[in-house]
């Protein structure tokens, strides 16, 4: 049975920020989970040349913004309950400088920033490769964590910015900073995705810095490493001067708590904290995530770490709804375009697609690869399925490594934009002949942010009363993440179709 709050009264407010690549969003959550108000700002990247960077300027003016309107909502709306937390979730590996005045040094640079590989594959080389980064830090490192940056700006960052960096900082933390007036700590989990810490121990390794040429260099990035904090002591309250720009008073300021990742924000905003337990998030990148209690066994699955302890294992695929986008549209008429695609048979009489606008080293796609065959469809219906079933292919061969990692699935749950599609959801639990949980909520990071700070929060006041009875993520998420009754089940037509669409698809790609 899952612990009651102590300290947080029914009306109160926490807010869940979810700062991503394609927007920023604060939405007011009730203790639970029903949302009271959102606030939604757009982002704009930097991306001539093949880079994805985001200004740290905007990323500032992002979260004064919102704060600013979510106090002006508060102040206008009397019946609402005091906002007493707040929990941000943001992008995975992102990550920028700022100068000891909190003023950018370089924008940040972005998970899906394509010009990363060859100083990936040059400080790789350095260090002796994978296996003996996994010696080093429990897990691999991958091209977009945020060490691959600081290859490149060995490369490319000029002398006078590296001496006038103070801090380099992830998307969240960042963000955080921003709120707060604290730019010197990181939570565990944001500071998982850099490929710099020790994920058995939860500290900083300095001998992965060793993916740099320079010893300078090296002592001064490990210089600019903020430290780690643990996710029940909050970063600080949101600041006097954003609180009073806001309209709200200075004294019982909300206390900003330290951040998730959005991967894992995605996964407690799915309900998925305990061993077993999948996640699927349908966003802007397709990504499979799962909780458990050791790093993966097997393979080549990102290794992260959860705010809370568990290790996080993911899959992340940059072609997401980006390449829906660019199949059917950014506005499409979704109603007719589903109605149209449920006449179009499974397997699409063997229309099928490569769905990788972008290259996806994880499954060997190295290079961009989007490839109709055995011809481009001219009709919507059948594009839409057969990128439907293309992305639920990709799912498939994710949650096949989990498996082979180790995991014993016991549920798997599905949130993100791309899940509110009834038939994409139908073909993705044929494919993996599974049944698929859908979450109430579709904002999964936002939801995962808010239930992270409630965690902390109740146990930030506990510990200041001196009460030991712990408040865990998995109460929090009892109290916050609902579900719906009905499970989206596998159509036994479509099953046998789908698997052998599924190998197909695999071997496809490996060739």
């Amino acid at each position: 049975m899952s612990e009651a709050l102590r300290h947080v009264p029914p009306d109160a407010i926490i807010v869940g920020w979810d700062f991503s690549t394609g927007s920023v969003k604060a939405l007011a959550f009730d203790p639970s989970g029903n949302v009271r108000h959102e606030v939604r700002l757009p982002t704009d990247l930097w991306t001539e040349g093949g880079v994805s960077e985001l200004s740290l300027l905007q990323l500032e003016g992002q979260a004064l913004a919102s704060a600013r309107a979510m106090g002006h909502w508060l102040e206008e709306n009397t019946d609402s309950g005091k906002w007493l937390a707040a929990g941000i979730s943001a992008t995975h590996h992102s990550a920028g400088l700022l100068d000891a005045n909190a003023v950018q040094v370089r924008r940040m640079i972005c998970w899906n920033d394509q010009t990363l590989a060859k100083y990936h594959g040059e400080g790789l080389q350095r260090l002796g490769g994978q296996d003996r980064v996994k010696e080093l830090i429990g897990g691999p490192w991958a091209v977009r964590y945020s060490l691959s940056h600081l290859v490149k700006d060995e490369h490319t960052l000029s002398a006078a910015d590296w001496d006038r960096t103070a801090v380099m900082l992830p998307h969240g933390p960042a963000a955080a900073g921003f709120l707060t007036g604290r730019f010197d700590c990181t939570s565990v989990s944001s500071a998982a995705s850099t490929g710099m810490m020790d994920l058995r121990k939860n500290e900083w390794r300095a001998e992965m810095l060793f993916a740099l040429a320079d010893p300078a260099r090296r002592e001064q990035a490990w210089k600019h490493l903020p430290r780690i904090i643990d996710m029940n002591d909050p970063v600080g309250p949101l600041s006097e001067a954003v609180a009073a720009a806001a309209k709200m008073t200075t004294t019982n300021r909300p206390l900003i708590f330290p951040t998730l990742d959005d991967q894992a924000a995605g996964l407690v905003g799915g309900g998925a904290v305990d061993a077993g337990q999948v996640a699927i998030i349908l966003g802007n990148s397709a990504v499979v995530n799962s909780s458990a209690a050791f790093a993966p066994q097997s393979g080549t699955l990102d290794a992260m770490k959860l705010n809370w302890g568990p290790y996080l294992w993911m899959r992340c695929y940059t072609n997401g709804a980006q390449f829906l986008d660019k199949v059917i549209g950014e506005k499409p008429n979704w109603t007719a375009l589903e109605a149209a695609a449920r006449k179009v048979p499974a397997g699409c009489g063997g229309v099928t697609v490569l769905p990788f606008l972008y290259a996806e080293p994880s499954v060997g796609v190295n290079a961009p690869r989007f490839q109709w065959t055995p011809s481009e469809p001219t009709d919507g219906g059948t594009k839409l399925r057969a990128s439907f079933e293309a992305l639920s292919y990709l799912i498939g061969l994710a949650v096949k490594e989990h498996e082979a990692a180790g995991q014993t699935i016991t549920r798997v749950t599905v949130s993100g934009g791309i899940a509110r599609n009834d038939l994409m959801l139908e073909i993705l639990a044929s494919v993996l002949d599974r049944e698929l949980v859908r979450l109430v909520s579709a904002e999964g990071p936002a939801l995962g942010a808010a239930v992270a700070a409630l965690a902390g929060y109740e146990t930030h006041q506990r510990r200041k009363a001196g009460d030991n009875t712990p408040y865990t993520v998995a109460d929090a998420v009892t109290a916050m993440v609902k579900f719906r009754p009905e499970a989206v089940k596998p159509n036994p037509e479509w099953r046998g179709v789908y698997q052998q669409g599924l190998a197909a698809f695999a071997a496809k790609v490996k060739g």
